[in-house]
């Protein structure tokens, strides 16, 4: 056996649409299987924690929901006024699938379209899961919603996944294995079975953003709390691109400000002062204002995003701050996440990003230590395959340099004495749209034996739940990359 890991030759991206917007029979029969697997998934979380606990938890989260919605002042940008939910939160989760498809008043879609690939992934074999040996201690632990529950969404995901590639699977409680040497450590997430063959599954979600991409969205937030009321005051109907070439939490609003007055003097174009450059450009309001003459809009969702930018595009940073003329709280009066604005008075925007290159390395972190640790929890009796997940939140450089690293620190990454057969890095993204949203994974091995993927002879993405289109060769931030070269 190989002492290092040998890079896969290709990898593996799908971009799957599921799409709302087309009347015919096609599309109702995808939203009718979308809508299955979500309640699928929805029941099997309810169930284990019981309809009247879920609806006491449930009133608990509507009720954080009307405390911030509740008093709106319209004199102000609404965005910041509204209820946003928080990634990790088990309540919304599950909030999220019992609305959908069935409460189309309320939503709150940038979160929503994130969490329908993984219930639909796992609900499409919801009835396997919920028969899987110790599945209850990984429900209980997700259910608590105190510590992290996408670790275990992540192995339901997992254990799914391979369900689908025609395994038996059983969950192993922690501390249940002694290693040869009589001690007891930390043991996989999963034992593996086809036919006599067995092997360990480890499992390693990362986290969402790095610390530093948690502390930069921080710093443009208190930013833009001011930045957004300038712009309101002295350029109405503007939208600022904004670079910094040093640390985001190093500027000043103060100095932000200054470099947006210079580009307001010349009356759009940019300009650089210090670490920071300023663009400016005005919201096309004709299409915006068409639009609002007709429908009233969801704020903080894609529509609304395409009206003030022009497009969406789920690999930049965006912020927008609407003055509402005036809004309509749409459905019964229970109902919650459903403000729509009738009208705008006033909006600008922002795009922003860091290209100081301490900053870059940073957001851009690989996973090596992530899989040690998972290295030393397979235990030598039998083979090993760990799995790392993570989502592309950082945009196209930051992946692109992720990769290079991972690359270079995995495929180098000593594990002699082990009896790890592989690594499998699955990074996803989610594609929120006007009418419906897309998702996309790539999945890369790294294997220390000999056709490794052979494995995973029905699919080799986490998350597909269904026949899957499996494109090699290509990453979806290649794609993404791709898409915004002028054709």
């Amino acid at each position: 056996m190989e002492v290092a890991f040998s890079v896969g030759g290709s990898l593996i991206v799908q971009r799957l649409p599921s799409v709302h917007c087309k009347e015919d029979v096609a599309m109702d029969l995808v939203r009718q299987i979308e809508r299955l697997r979500i309640k699928s998934f929805y029941r099997l979380l309810v169930e284990r924690l019981g309809e009247q606990a879920w609806e006491k938890r449930k009133a608990a989260y509507e009720a954080r929901v009307r405390e911030k919605e509740d008093n709106l002042n319209l004199a102000l940008p609404i965005e910041l006024q509204l209820f946003e939910p928080e990634d990790g939160d088990v309540d919304w989760y599950i909030l999220a699938c019992e609305q959908a498809y069935d409460v189309q008043q309320s939503d709150s879609a940038y979160s929503s379209k994130r969490v329908y690939p993984y219930a639909m992934a796992i609900g499409s074999v919801a009835e396997q899961v919920r028969n899987i040996p110790n599945v209850g201690g990984v429900l209980d632990k997700m259910l608590a919603n105190n510590n992290q529950p996408d670790t275990q969404l992540f192995e339901l995901l997992t254990a799914a996944f391979y369900l689908k590639n025609g395994y038996q699977v059983s969950f192993l409680p922690e501390m249940s294995i002694t290693w040869p040497d009589g001690k007891t450590k930390k043991t996989p997430d999963l034992l593996v079975k086809a036919g006599d063959a067995s092997f360990y599954v480890e499992c390693k979600r990362a986290a969402h953003q790095t610390r530093h991409s948690l502390e930069e969205r921080q710093a443009w937030a208190r930013i833009w709390a001011r930045l957004s009321l300038h712009l309101l005051k002295v350029a109405p109907w503007s939208i600022v691109d904004v670079t910094f070439h040093d640390q985001v939490g190093q500027a000043s609003i103060e100095d932000v400000i200054k470099v947006v007055d210079v580009v307001l003097e010349k009356g759009a174009g940019q300009a650089k002062i210090g670490s920071i450059s300023v663009e400016l450009r005005w919201v096309d309001r004709g299409p915006l204002e068409r639009h609002y003459r007709r429908f009233s809009v969801r704020p903080n969702c894609p529509q609304h995003e395409s009206l003030v930018f022009g497009d969406v595009d789920s690999n930049e940073k965006r912020s927008i701050a609407t003055i509402a003329g005036g809004i309509v709280r749409a459905g019964p009066p229970d109902s919650i996440l459903n403000i729509f604005v009738e009208n705008v008075a006033n909006c600008v925007a922002a795009q922003w990003r860091c290209d100081y290159e301490v900053s870059l390395g940073l957001r851009s972190k690989h996973f090596k230590s992530l899989i040690n640790d998972a290295v030393t929890q397979i235990p030598p009796d039998k083979p090993g395959v760990i799995h790392v997940f993570y989502e592309t939140r950082d945009g196209i450089a930051i992946e692109e340099m992720r990769r290079a690293k991972n690359i270079d620190n995995i495929a180098n990454y000593d594990a002699s004495g082990t009896t790890v057969a592989g690594v499998l890095v699955h990074a996803v993204n989610y594609y929120p749209l006007e009418s419906g949203y897309q998702w996309a994974e790539t999945t890369q091995d790294f294997a220390r034996v000999p056709d490794l993927m052979d494995l995973y002879p029905r699919q080799t993405l986490m998350l597909s739940s269904g026949t899957t289109r499996e494109v090699e060769g290509d990453t979806h931030w290649g794609q993404d990359k791709d898409s915004k070269k002028p054709h």
